[in-house]
C-alpha cells in the first residue's frame, strides 16, 4: 500500500538476445525523475538479459559498472539513451543508480542508513517463504532498492504467499502492524483486506496488468491509539523475476483523506454561502451597462411592493424615501461614471406603506474587452441595526462620560503624527471645556497638545490592543482617564471613552499630603496607628515612632510586636472584640524598634460593611511605658503605705484590746471589733492594688468568704453573676456591708450546719436615666437555729442590720431588704454602678 508505483518490465523479449524497452510509458502520475529512475530500471534489465545471453558474464568491460564508466548500451532506446545521459539531480534518483551498482557487486546488501534498510539485512529470511537473502532474484532486490528510496510508502508483495516488503515511509500506516509485516504474507499481515482487495490485485499482477484503486478506505490506528478510517489512491505494477516471468507487485499509496475533507469542506462551505445569502440578501437584481434597469427582479418587487413598470428603468427612484432620493441618484450616478463599486444606506418604501432601511451594494461586471458589460447589486436589510444606532446615538447623548471618534493620520514618514475628531458626544465639551472640535485636528484645536495621544491612539491601531490610561493634557489643564479601543483599523479610527478626574487626582493628592502630615504627627507624639484584617491575623499596615513600622502587609504581627507571657491576655480581648463587634482596649507589653520592652495601650474599632460584617479593624496605640514605670513606683509607695497602715490597724487593734482589758466586756467586744479591723484591712489592700488589679464584685465577695474559712464549704456555696468592676467610692462600705452578711452566715446562718446552702446571685440592668444598676441577692436556706444568737439581727438592730438598711442607702443611694424567716434569710441590695449626683445635695 503507497503512492504511484514503478513497473520492472521484462529484460529481454526472448532468450536469445538482450533488448530494452522505453519505460516511460509506466510513469504517467511521475515527473522526469520518474523517468529518469524507470530508464535506470530498464538499463539493470537490459544488463541482466545481457548477462544470461552471455552465461553469466557481463557484455560491458570486464568488471566496471553499467552505470559507473561503461558506455550506454546501444539495445536502449532512444528515450532512455536521453534519460540516462542527463544529470540525475535528486537524492532518490543518485540512491537507486548507487544501488542497482551495488547489486551488481557482492556487499552487504541493501545498503542505506533508514530503519527498513537495516531490518531487511538483519532479518531472518531463511526462516520465510522468500529464503535466505543472498538467492533472491535480482529483479527482486532491484525492486526492493527502490522501494527504499522512494520518499512516499511503498511496498512489495512477492511470490505466490505475497511476502510483503516496504520501505520507511510506510511505517506510518503500518502503526502496530510493524515490523511483524516484513517478511509476512499479506493475509496474515492484512487479513481484513487480503481476501476482497490484495487477491483479485495479485491475480492480475501475475497475468502483467497494473492496477489502480482509487479511494480504497481502511481502518488503521491514529495518533492518538484509536482506530480510524484513512483513505489512499493505490497503483499497483507487476514485477518479473529473472526468468522473466510476473512474480510480484509494487504499491504505491497516495492519501487522499485530506482531498475528501477539502471536498466536503468546500460543499458545506458553498450550502453555508448560499444559506447565508437567502438569508442575509433581501434583493438581488441587475441593470445594463449604463445602469438603466432592463431585466426584472422579483425579489426587488416583492421587498419594495412595486409592480415590474414601475421597476424598470429609472423607476426604482420612485421606492425610495423623498429625503433620501437625491442622495441615491448622486450615488448611484457616479458609481456609473467611476465604474467603481457602490456600497450606501437609504430609506426604502415597504409593501405595508412604511419605510426600512436598506444597504445598497453593487458592483460593475466588465467583459474581456474590460467595458462594463452589466451592473449586479443586492439590497440588504439593516432597517434593525438602524433603529438600534437611533437608541444607541440617543444614550450616546445621554452618557455622562465623554466620548469621541478619531482618526488617527500618518505623516510623510508613515510614522503617527496627528489625529481628527470625527465624532463627539455633548459630554466631551462639558469634560474637556473644548469647542465643537468635529472635523479639526488637535493641532489644530490646541496648537501644541501632549504628544502622547496620538503615540496611543497609534499604538491601539498598530496592536489591535485596547488601553486603559490616566493622562494630562497641560494645554487644558485637565487630567483624564481614558478607555482607548479600537474600531477600525484599515481606516485608522479608534473611539476614547474617557472622564475629567482633575477634581478626584487633586483630592487624592490633597488626602495622601494629609495622610502624610498625620502620619508626622503621629510619629511626632510617639502613638501608634495600624490597621488590621476582620479576623486579626494579617496586618495591613503599621505606623510608629516607637515600634518597627509596616507599610506592607505581614502575618507574623504577633511574634514581631507581642511578648509571649502577653499573649493569652491579648488573644483573648481580641476573641471578645470580634464576638462582640465592639471596641478592642488593652494595655499590653510590646517589643520596640530598639529591641527594648515597652507598655503601650491599644484600642481598635471595627469598621463595618453593609451587612454589618467586619471589614478591617483600625487602631492607635499610646505609648504608655513612662505611666507604667510610674505605676510601678507608686505601687511601691502604696505597698509601704499598707503596711504602715496594717500597722497602724494592729495598733488600734491593740489599743482597743488594752482598753477592753480594763473596762470590759472583753472576749464579745474584741472578737467583732477585729473582725471588723480585719474586713476593712483587706478592702484597703484590695484598693491599693486597684490601678493594676481592677476590683470585681466576685472578687470582693470572694475574699470575705475566704477570710472566714469559708474555702471548705464549696460544695454549699453557689456565686453567679456577669463581670462587674467596682468604682473605688463604692468599695469600702459595700465590703463591710458584705462581712457582716458573711460572718453571720458563717457564725449564725447556713454555714452553721451541713445542710445549709449559700447563694448568691448579681446581675446588672439599666434604669430609665440612671445609668447601669447592680442588683444582688444574698439567700441562705437550710438555717438551723434561726432564732439563737444572731447577734441582733433577730433580736435587734445591730451593727449589721444597721449598716444595711441605712447606711448603704444614705451612702450609696443603695435599695435594700432584709427578710429573715425560720430557714431562710433574704437580701436584696440594689445600687448604682455609676456616679450620679448626691440626692442630698440637690436643691
Amino acid at each position: 500500500m503507497g503512492m504511484p508505483a514503478v513497473a520492472l518490465l521484462p529484460s529481454a523479449r526472448n532468450r536469445s538476445r538482450p533488448v530494452a524497452r522505453c519505460a516511460l510509458s509506466l510513469f504517467h502520475t511521475q515527473q522526469s525523475t520518474g523517468a529518469k529512475t524507470q530508464a535506470i530500471v530498464r538499463l539493470h534489465n537490459a544488463q541482466m538479459a545481457n548477462r544470461a545471453a552471455a552465461g553469466g558474464r557481463l557484455l560491458s568491460s570486464a568488471g566496471a559498472s553499467p552505470l559507473g564508466t561503461s558506455p550506454v548500451p546501444n539495445e536502449l532506446e532512444p528515450c532512455d539513451r536521453e534519460l540516462l545521459v542527463s544529470p540525475l539531480g535528486s537524492r532518490a534518483e543518485n540512491t537507486l543508480r548507487s544501488s542497482i551498482t551495488m547489486n551488481l557487486e557482492p556487499s552487504v546488501w541493501p545498503r542505506g542508513d533508514g530503519e527498513m534498510a537495516e531490518r531487511i539485512r538483519e532479518h531472518d529470511w531463511a526462516a520465510t517463504l522468500l529464503g535466505p537473502i543472498g538467492r533472491w532474484p535480482q529483479s527482486l532486490r532491484t525492486a526492493v532498492d527502490m522501494v527504499l528510496a522512494m520518499p512516499g510508502p511503498a511496498n512489495i508483495l512477492w511470490g505466490p504467499a505475497h511476502v510483503q516488503l516496504y520501505n520507511d515511509a510506510y511505517i506510518a500506516i503500518a502503526k502496530d502492524r510493524h515490523p511483524e509485516l516484513l517478511g509476512r504474507p499479506a493475509a496474515e499481515g492484512w487479513p481484513e483486506v487480503h481476501a476482497e482487495v490484495l487477491v483479485p490485485v495479485m491475480k492480475r499482477a501475475f497475468a502483467g496488468r497494473a492496477t489502480r484503486i482509487a479511494d480504497l478506505s481502511v481502518t488503521l490506528l491514529g495518533h492518538d491509539g484509536r482506530s480510524v478510517q484513512r483513505a489512499f489512491d493505490t497503483t499497483w505494477s507487476p514485477i518479473r523475476d529473472d526468468h522473466g516471468a510476473f512474480a510480484g507487485a509494487m504499491e504505491l499509496l497516495v492519501e487522499v483523506a485530506d482531498r475528501r475533507r477539502e471536498e466536503t469542506n468546500l460543499r458545506e462551505s458553498e450550502a453555508q454561502h448560499r444559506l447565508l445569502i437567502e438569508d442575509w440578501v433581501q434583493a438581488v437584481w441587475e441593470t445594463d451597462g449604463s445602469g438603466v434597469v432592463v431585466a426584472d427582479s422579483p425579489s426587488w418587487r416583492a421587498y419594495t411592493g412595486q409592480t415590474l413598470g414601475e421597476w424598470l428603468g429609472y423607476g426604482w427612484l420612485d421606492a425610495i424615501h423623498p429625503d433620501d432620493r437625491s442622495y441615491a441618484e448622486r450615488q448611484w450616478r457616479e458609481a456609473i461614471s467611476a465604474h467603481g463599486l457602490i456600497n450606501t444606506e437609504f430609506r426604502l418604501r415597504a409593501p405595508d406603506g412604511g419605510w426600512r432601511w436598506t444597504n445598497v451594494r453593487a458592483a460593475p461586471v466588465l467583459n474581456a474587452g474590460a467595458h462594463v458589460e452589466k451592473w449586479v447589486g443586492i439590497n440588504i436589510d439593516i432597517d434593525i441595526r438602524k433603529r438600534s444606532e437611533e437608541r444607541y446615538r440617543t444614550l450616546f447623548d445621554a452618557m455622562d462620560e465623554a466620548y469621541a471618534v478619531v482618526e488617527v493620520i500618518r505623516d510623510e514618514s508613515h510614522a503617527w503624527s496627528d489625529f481628527r475628531f470625527l465624532e463627539v458626544n455633548p459630554a466631551f465639551m462639558q469634560h474637556t471645556s473644548m469647542p465643537y472640535p468635529v472635523g479639526k485636528t488637535a493641532t489644530e484645536l490646541l496648537g501644541t497638545p501632549n504628544p502622547r495621544w496620538t503615540q496611543m491612539y497609534g499604538q491601539v491601531l498598530d496592536t489591535g490592543e485596547p488601553l486603559r490610561v490616566q493622562e494630562a493634557e497641560q494645554t487644558l489643564g485637565r487630567i483624564f482617564d481614558l478607555n482607548i479601543f479600537s474600531l477600525d483599523r484599515e481606516r485608522n479610527r479608534v473611539a476614547v471613552l474617557f472622564t475629567d478626574i482633575t477634581g478626584r487626582v487633586c483630592a487624592e493628592a490633597a488626602l495622601r499630603e494629609s495622610e502624610e502630615r498625620f502620619r508626622a504627627l503621629v510619629t511626632a507624639g510617639g502613638n501608634t496607628i495600624y490597621r488590621m484584617s476582620p479576623d486579626w491575623r494579617r496586618m495591613y499596615q503599621l505606623d510608629s515612632a516607637t515600634l518597627a513600622a509596616t507599610a506592607e502587609p505581614i502575618e507574623d504581627w504577633v511574634e514581631k510586636y507581642i511578648l509571649a507571657e502577653d499573649l493569652p491576655r491579648v488573644r483573648a480581648a481580641i476573641d471578645v472584640a470580634i464576638d462582640t463587634k465592639s471596641l478592642f482596649e488593652l494595655e499590653h507589653r510590646v517589643l520596640l524598634a530598639d529591641g527594648s520592652v515597652g507598655w503601650v495601650l491599644s484600642r481598635a474599632v471595627p469598621l463595618l460593611g453593609p451587612n454589618s460584617e467586619i471589614v478591617e479593624w483600625f487602631g492607635a496605640g499610646s505609648d504608655v511605658t513612662t505611666r507604667r514605670e510610674m505605676q510601678e513606683r507608686q505601687g511601691v509607695l502604696v505597698a509601704e503605705l499598707q503596711h504602715r497602715t496594717r500597722n497602724l490597724l494592729g495598733v488600734v487593734r491593740s489599743i482597743a484590746q488594752q482598753t477592753m482589758a480594763q473596762t470590759g466586756p472583753t472576749e464579745h467586744f474584741r472578737e467583732q471589733f477585729n473582725d471588723r479591723l480585719s474586713a476593712l484591712s483587706r478592702v484597703q489592700d484590695l484598693l491599693s492594688r486597684s490601678d493594676q488589679e481592677p476590683i470585681t464584685l466576685r472578687a470582693l465577695i470572694q475574699t470575705e468568704l475566704d477570710a472566714l474559712g469559708a474555702g471548705a464549704m464549696q460544695d454549699r456555696i453557689r456565686l453567679h453573676g456577669p463581670f462587674v468592676r467596682l468604682r473605688k467610692a463604692t468599695v469600702q462600705t459595700f465590703a463591710l456591708a458584705l462581712h457582716e452578711l458573711a460572718t453571720n452566715a458563717r457564725k449564725y446562718g447556713a454555714l452553721t450546719s451541713e445542710h445549709g446552702q449559700l447563694r448568691v446571685t448579681w446581675r446588672t440592668y439599666a434604669a430609665d436615666g440612671e445609668g447601669r444598676r447592680l442588683l444582688l441577692d444574698w439567700v441562705e436556706e437550710g438555717i438551723s437555729h434561726p432564732l439563737e444568737g444572731r447577734d441582733a439581727v433577730s433580736k435587734r438592730r445591730g451593727y449589721g442590720r444597721e449598716l444595711i438598711e441605712r447606711a448603704l442607702p444614705y451612702v450609696l443611694q443603695a435599695e435594700t431588704s432584709y427578710e429573715l424567716g425560720e430557714t431562710v434569710l433574704r437580701c436584696s441590695i440594689d445600687l448604682p454602678l455609676s456616679e450620679r449626683a448626691d440626692p442630698r445635695t440637690r436643691a
